[in-house]
C-alpha cells in the first residue's frame, strides 16, 4: 500500500538529513584543525516502482525518499599562520607531508605541519610519527639518495683548517727606505715597517696567531714601489720551533727583493755634439731610439706616437722626459739632475731625425734601485694601486695537527706595462683594479679588513627551514648547511584518501599511488617556513547548511506525520 511507503520516505529524509548533520558538525568541531578540510553531502533520489505507463509510453515513476549520494571533501586551501617555531611548516599548493610510523613502518600523509624534534632528534609530529625527506649532498648543495626518516643526530661541523687569507692593509708610501742590507728579523721591529695579525685554524679548530710584516724596499726601474712581506708565528705553534720566538713561515732569501747600491752622480760637462746613430721618426707608433756616448754614461732617446720623449742614462735609476712639439731644441731634465739638449733636425726619407747635442749638471746622487722581486712582494703603482703580487702558498707546520697551506691574498693586481703581464701579475690569476683590498697611499698604516676561511669545530644549535623545503643546521661555530629537503607526496586523487584521525591520511585504491618529491617542482606546493596551515571550515556557511538541513528534516518529519494522520483517518473507517 503506497500509503505506507510514505512512511518510509519521510523515514529516508530523516535518516539522510541526520547524517548531513553529522558532517556539517564534524566540520564545525574541526574549525581549529591544524590542515583540516571541510567536507560537503550530496543527496541524491531513490527510485523504486513504476507504477503503470501511459498510452503515450511515458512511464509513471514513484520514488522512494532521498540518500546520501556522496560525501566530498573540499580540498581549497586553508589560511597560514604565523609561528615562531623554527619546525613549523606549511605548503603552498599541492602536496602533503609523508610520515612514517615508526612502530609499522606505515606511511601516512598530512597537511598539518606542527612538528617537533623527539629525544633522539628525529623530526616528529605529535603522534610520534617521523617526517619524510632527502638528504642534501654537502658538495653540491641539492637532494640526493632516497627518501627516508629526518634525523639530526650526532651532527656536527668538523673543523676545517684555514687554506686563503684575503688581507685588505693600507701601506704608508711616506715610509722611510730601511738602511742598505738591513735583513728581516720578525723578533726585531727595526727590520719592518708595518705588523699586522690574523687568526688562522688548523685541522683540529685550533687557532693560530700568524703575524704578517711588510718592509718598504724602494723604487723598481719604472719608479714603482716595492714591498717585501712576510708571514710567522710563534716556535711554540710548530713542529721544531722554539717557544717565544717567532718562526718565519715561508720567506727564505728568495722572498727579499734585490736592491742595487746608491750610485754617484754623473757629472758630464762635454759640450759638444755627441756622436749618435738612429733616424726615425718620431710621430710613428713604433718606439724609434738614438743611442750617444759621453763622458760617464750613454744616454737613450726614445719616443712614441703621443709625442712622449724619453731619455734614459746607463746608470739605473736616471731618467727624464720631454714632449716633442716640432723640429728644433729641447732640455730634457734627467732625474739626477743632468741636463740633455736635444736637436730635432730637418725630415728625410727615414723620418726626423734628433741629435743629442750637450749635457750638463749632473749633481743628484742616483738612488737604490730594485732589481729583482722577491718571491713574496707586493708592488704598487703610482695611483696607490697593486699592480704586482707574488703570493706563493705558505706551509704551517703545526705542531699536533695536519700541515696545512695557506695563500695569502692581497687583492686583485692590475699589472702594468710590459713588466708585469697582466695574468702574471696576480697571485691568483684574477686581475682587477688594483684598488680591492691592499693599497698604497700617503697616510698611516692600517689594516682595514682581514678575512680569512676555516672554522673551529661546532654542535648544532638550531634549525631554519626556507621555501624549497631545505632545512638548514646552523652550529655554535657559525657554520649553516643544508641537512635535508623535506618530501612532498601527490596523489592522483588525494580528496578521496582514507581519513585515520590526528589530522592523518592513508592511501586508497580510488586515490591512487603517490608521488613523492620535491617542493616546488613537478607541480608540488612550496614550503612557508615558521608557519602552519589553518582548517578551511568556512562557519558561516557551515551554519547556513545546518539551517537548510534542520528546515528538511522537519519536513520530512511532516510527511511523517500527515502519513500517521492519513492511517488514523482511515481507521476511523471502520466503527
Amino acid at each position: 500500500m503506497g500509503i505506507y511507503n510514505a512512511l518510509y520516505i519521510g523515514a529516508s529524509g530523516l535518516s539522510s538529513f541526520g547524517e548531513a548533520v553529522r558532517v556539517v558538525g564534524d566540520n564545525i568541531s574541526n574549525v581549529n584543525s591544524l590542515g583540516f578540510k571541510s567536507q560537503n553531502v550530496n543527496f541524491s533520489d531513490v527510485l523504486s516502482q513504476t507504477v503503470g505507463v501511459s498510452r503515450s509510453n511515458i512511464a509513471n515513476q514513484v520514488g522512494n525518499g532521498v540518500r546520501i549520494g556522496s560525501i566530498t571533501r573540499d580540498q581549497q586551501q586553508g589560511s597560514l599562520q604565523n609561528t615562531t617555531s623554527p619546525t613549523d611548516m606549511a605548503i603552498n599548493g599541492n602536496g602533503l607531508f609523508a610520515m612514517r610510523d615508526p612502530a609499522t613502518g606505515q606511511l601516512s600523509y598530512t597537511r598539518a605541519g606542527a612538528f617537533i624534534l623527539d629525544q633522539n632528534f628525529n623530526l616528529i609530529d605529535a603522534q610520534g610519527n617521523v617526517a619524510q625527506g632527502f638528504p642534501v649532498d654537502q658538495v653540491t648543495n641539492t637532494a640526493t639518495g632516497n627518501v627516508g626518516d629526518i634525523t639530526f643526530a650526532n651532527l656536527a661541523a668538523q673543523a676545517q683548517a684555514t687554506t686563503t687569507v684575503t688581507a685588505a692593509v693600507t701601506l704608508d708610501s711616506n715610509a722611510a727606505v730601511l738602511a742598505a742590507g738591513t735583513q728581516f728579523n720578525a723578533a726585531d721591529p727595526a727590520t719592518y715597517h708595518y705588523k699586522t695579525e690574523v687568526n688562522v685554524y688548523d685541522s683540529l679548530g685550533q687557532t693560530h696567531a700568524t703575524s704578517m710584516q711588510f718592509v718598504q724596499v724602494g723604487q723598481d726601474s719604472a719608479g714603482n714601489i716595492v714591498w717585501d712581506w712576510h708571514a710567522s708565528v710563534d716556535g711554540a705553534e710548530l713542529t721544531g720551533g722554539t717557544a717565544g720566538v717567532p718562526t718565519v713561515v715561508g720567506g727564505g732569501a728568495g722572498s727579499q727583493s734585490t736592491v742595487s747600491a746608491a750610485g754617484a752622480a754623473v757629472a758630464d760637462t762635454t759640450t759638444g755634439a755627441f756622436t749618435t746613430s738612429g733616424v726615425g721618426d718620431i710621430t710613428a707608433a713604433a718606439t724609434t731610439n738614438w743611442v750617444a756616448s759621453a763622458v760617464g754614461a750613454t744616454y737613450t732617446m726614445s719616443t712614441n706616437a703621443a709625442g712622449v720623449v724619453t731619455v734614459a742614462s746607463s746608470v739605473a735609476g736616471v731618467t727624464g722626459t720631454g714632449t716633442w712639439a716640432s723640429l728644433g731644441a729641447e732640455n730634457v731634465t734627467l732625474s739626477d739632475g743632468t741636463i740633455v739638449a736635444l736637436t730635432y733636425g730637418a725630415a728625410n726619407a727615414g723620418g726626423i731625425q734628433g741629435t743629442m747635442a750637450a749635457t750638463t749638471g749632473g749633481t743628484a746622487a742616483v738612488a737604490p734601485v730594485v732589481t729583482a722581486l722577491g718571491s713574496q712582494t707586493l708592488v704598487f703603482g703610482p695611483n696607490g694601486e697593486l699592480i704586482k703580487e707574488n703570493s706563493p702558498v705558505l706551509n704551517f707546520a703545526w705542531g699536533g695537527a695536519a700541515p696545512s697551506n695557506v695563500t695569502m691574498n692581497f687583492g686583485n693586481a692590475a699589472g702594468q706595462g710590459a713588466l708585469y703581464q697582466v695574468l702574471a701579475a696576480d697571485s691568483q690569476q684574477i686581475t682587477g683594479t688594483g684598488l680591492e683590498a691592499t693599497v698604497q697611499v700617503a697616510g698611516s698604516f692600517a689594516t682595514r679588513q682581514m678575512t680569512r676561511d676555516g672554522f673551529a669545530s661546532g654542535f648544532l644549535d638550531k634549525l631554519e627551514t626556507d621555501s624549497s623545503g631545505k632545512i638548514f643546521g646552523v652550529f655554535t661555530n657559525g657554520q649553516r648547511r643544508a641537512l635535508f629537503q623535506v618530501a612532498l607526496a601527490n596523489f592522483p586523487n588525494d580528496a578521496v584518501l582514507n581519513h585515520i584521525g590526528n589530522n592523518l591520511l592513508q592511501e586508497s585504491i580510488a586515490s591512487g599511488t603517490p608521488v613523492l618529491g620535491l617542493p616546488g617542482a613537478g607541480g608540488m606546493g612550496t614550503i612557508s617556513p615558521f608557519a602552519l596551515e589553518q582548517s578551511n571550515v568556512d562557519l558561516a556557511a557551515e551554519f547556513v547548511k545546518l539551517i537548510i538541513i534542520q528546515r528538511g528534516y522537519e519536513a520530512n518529519s511532516k510527511t511523517i506525520l500527515t502519513t500517521d494522520q492519513m492511517l488514523s483517518s482511515l481507521m476511523q473507517v471502520k466503527r
